[in-house]
């Protein structure tokens, strides 16, 4: 088929389309913008499978953790033709409740994908943590509490495993960061001295370079907190860590916190000293398993202390305030890719409006 009959086709979709709009119930602002934005969606999933599909036919592996390199104009094309894959499926024209159907079955196999990555990637958690532990014995008057239980050695047990992986993940991801920023200072020192980039990506590139850096000098201070915490050897430790592992009796104690206080995870160390060793166990197996994730995928997304600076939202002793943790990209992911997801269940207004659809899930409800 010739582009100018595409062309035309596509152009009678569209006058078809908006008929069906002025003739159909007026939507509400609400229905219009969720419309827009599962459009959007739908035409980010399928502008991605079909950047995968061009990188395929020019040599590139699919499932590269690489990303897909090509040129503008290869680009534009590929927009243009993801604009019209959907204008053969009169995706305009659909309803809000069979456009999100439509979404759906767009992304259920780039959800499939990620969830098999996360699979392979998981460490073994223990069901029952140390503070569980920690208070039964602290409230148990039996003499015979202090012996050591099988569920707390099977748990003992799993955690020093962890450990143990993580140490190894984490010594590899501290080089890896360390040589990004190597490159991301050399990058950089190159843009601002080539004159070449007098039409303004210079400075686009120079900004994207710092924004990398602030990222990786934050995630490096992150491992160095786990390594001091657990006192690993032949880790790197800048002389600017101030390690956030000692209790600052100051802090802990006093009702004025300051956003400083926090660590590069966004925490500030609490006074129960378990409560702080359970966290840094947790903080060390999302940072190792999102190490893992990204080598798989070429991405994974880390929490971290959030760039957002504090500022005073009162005049009380409590009124220091930061944006508290922020979600990073770690790596690189092309349009199109899912970041991230809230696991559980979706409630659709349609649902909720009627009570037939809604009573089944309460059935076995005890309240």
């Amino acid at each position: 088929m010739s582009s100018s009959s595409s062309s035309s086709r596509s152009i009678f979709s569209r006058l078809r389309t908006a008929w069906k709009n002025l003739v159909s119930k007026k939507e509400s602002p609400r229905e219009s913008q969720e419309r827009h934005d599962l459009y959007r969606i739908a035409l980010a999933v399928t502008y991605s499978d079909l950047r995968k599909q061009a990188g395929a036919s020019a040599g590139a592996s699919v499932s590269s953790p690489s990303p897909i390199f090509q040129s503008r104009k290869e680009l534009e094309r590929i927009y243009d033709e993801a604009t019209e894959a959907l204008d053969r499926k009169e995706i305009h024209a659909h309803s809000v409740p069979n456009l999100r159907r439509e979404v759906q079955s767009l992304l259920r196999p780039q959800i499939l994908s990620l969830l098999q990555v996360c699979q392979k990637s998981q460490l073994d958690i223990p069901s029952t943590t140390i503070l569980d532990f920690h208070s039964d014995s602290s409230s148990s008057s039996d003499p015979s509490s202090s012996s050591v239980s099988k569920e707390e050695e099977e748990y003992v047990l799993t955690r020093e495993s962890n450990v143990k992986k993580c140490k190894e993940v984490l010594y590899e991801e501290q080089h890896h960061t360390l040589d990004l920023l190597d490159k991301c200072h050399s990058d950089s020192y190159h843009s601002s001295h080539d004159d070449g980039h007098a039409d303004g990506h210079g400075e686009n590139n120079k900004r994207k370079q710092q924004q990398q850096a602030i990222f990786l000098h934050k995630k490096l201070s992150a491992i160095e907190t786990i390594a001091s915490f657990y006192q690993w050897e032949h880790f790197y430790f800048s002389s600017s860590n101030d390690n956030h592992n000692h209790n600052n009796n100051n802090n802990n104690n006093s009702s004025n916190v300051n956003v400083d206080d926090a660590d590069e995870f966004g925490y500030i160390l609490n006074k129960d000293e378990h409560v702080n060793n359970q966290i840094r166990y947790y903080q060390m197996i999302n940072l190792s398993r999102s190490a893992l994730i990204r080598q798989q995928l070429g991405y994974s997304t880390i929490a971290l202390k959030s760039t957002i600076q504090g500022h005073i939202i009162n005049n009380g002793p409590n009124g220091f305030f930061n944006g508290g943790r922020g979600i990073f990209i770690d790596g690189k992911a092309n349009a199109g890719s899912i970041v991230a997801f809230f696991p559980g269940e979706v409630w659709p207004k349609e649902h909720l409006l009627h009570a037939n659809s809604v009573l089944p899930y309460f059935q076995n409800d005890p309240k």
